[in-house]
């Protein structure tokens, strides 16, 4: 303890400095809130945790079914979920297409083809988690309300306010007449 003690005080080089102690927790030296977690234990939980979860989860279905059954229902998750993922996709495809072809911008399907690759990765990953992630976006219902929570989240990151100009820097049309032609 007075090790870290020591530490901590050697670290210490102003006040109102926010500096990283580790790679794992975040100190804010001013503050009298405890440390909060870094974004590492993030990714550690994502690509060390989620798979020994996953193992952990494979083994204990393996004892109780048998492994046999274990691997044929692994393989089959993957080639029924990675079939459903391409048919999906495909029919996803055409619809971005078709509301391109009208003029509307896509961006609700572009998020469903987004999630059904996502699926389809998922899919081909062996685990029983991944699976029923997979599975339940490759779900019209589940898949539609996961869009309508992606567009409305990064759609309220890029409003423009009103009155803004166009990104192109191009200005609205003055004093025009009905007659007046534009060549462009």
């Amino acid at each position: 303890m007075k090790v870290f003690l020591a530490l901590m005080a050697a670290l210490r080089s102003g006040e109102g400095r926010s500096c990283c102690l580790s790679m794992f927790v975040q100190f804010n030296w001013n503050s009298q809130r405890r440390a909060k977690p870094g974004g590492l234990w993030k990714w550690i939980l994502l690509f060390v945790g989620f798979p020994l979860l996953e193992l952990w989860l494979i083994l204990k279905l393996g004892a109780v079914m048998g492994w046999g059954v274990t691997l044929w229902l692994i393989l089959m998750t993957g080639v029924i979920g990675g079939t459903l993922a391409h048919r999906q996709g495909f029919a996803t495809i055409q619809k971005i297409q078709q509301e391109l072809g009208q003029g509307r911008m896509p961006a609700g399907t572009l998020f469903e083809g987004l999630l059904i690759l996502v699926a389809g990765l998922v899919l081909i990953t062996p685990g029983i988690l991944t699976d029923s992630i997979g599975f339940c976006l490759l779900i019209p219902p589940i898949r539609k309300l996961i869009c309508h929570r992606l567009v409305k989240k990064v759609g309220s990151k890029f409003q423009v306010p009103p009155g803004a100009p166009p990104a192109s820097g191009a200005r609205p049309a003055q004093n025009l007449d009905g007659d007046d032609v534009i060549d462009v």
